[in-house]
């Protein structure tokens, strides 16, 4: 299996940080969501647009409400099309997955509770598979925008699970949408 260069990057940033962070500053974690991507959809080819997917991270912590997460998501596929500029309508299948790099600023709700915002950028790909398969697939690498909110509950001191939100944007050719993902995730704290 070949790993992308940016995964390789942030994946060794986040060992790097790791190795000068103290006890309690840096945690990894992974998370199942169901997707939703908002592309075009045409009548000659059938539109899902609900997906699956999945998350893996790593935080490391600057101070009791800031920190820096690296995240790799991946497995969202959806159904969709779009028209030609001579009007010819396609459709065929989208797959979108990423790695990003955000900041965090961290909530104290209640005991053992707690909400987190973040935004940052992230390196989106895209793959989309032609339905009539005389035609080559095609990808496209794009930065994008990416934004994210989650609610957590500290189970124990290692051990947090949350409610996560996060929002980016996918493209191919000239076909874009956004990509948005709700799921459960569990992180661990060292």
């Amino acid at each position: 299996m070949r790993i992308p260069l940016p995964t390789a990057v942030a994946v060794s940033a986040l060992f790097l940080a790791a190795g000068a962070a103290h006890a309690g500053d840096f945690s990894l974690g992974a998370g199942l969501a169901a997707s939703h991507g908002k592309g075009r959809c045409v009548d000659a080819f059938p539109c899902d647009r609900s997906s699956g997917g999945g998350k893996v991270f790593g935080a490391w912590r600057v101070d009791d409400a800031w920190d820096v997460q690296a995240v790799y998501f991946g497995g969202h596929v959806f159904k969709g099309g779009d028209t030609t500029p001579l009007g010819t309508e396609f459709g065929g299948k989208f797959e979108a997955s990423g790695v990003g790099l955000t900041a965090g600023y961290r909530w104290a709700l209640a005991p053992g509770w707690s909400m987190t915002g973040r935004a940052g950028l992230a390196s989106v790909r895209t793959r989309f598979d032609y339905a009539d398969i005389d035609l080559a697939s095609a990808s496209k690498s794009t930065a994008q925008p990416m934004a994210g909110l989650r609610v957590g509950y500290q189970a124990t001191p290692q051990l947090g699970i949350g409610l996560d939100y996060d929002v980016t944007r996918f493209k191919v050719h000239t076909t874009h949408g956004a990509l948005q993902m709700l799921g459960l995730s569990a992180q661990f704290t060292f």
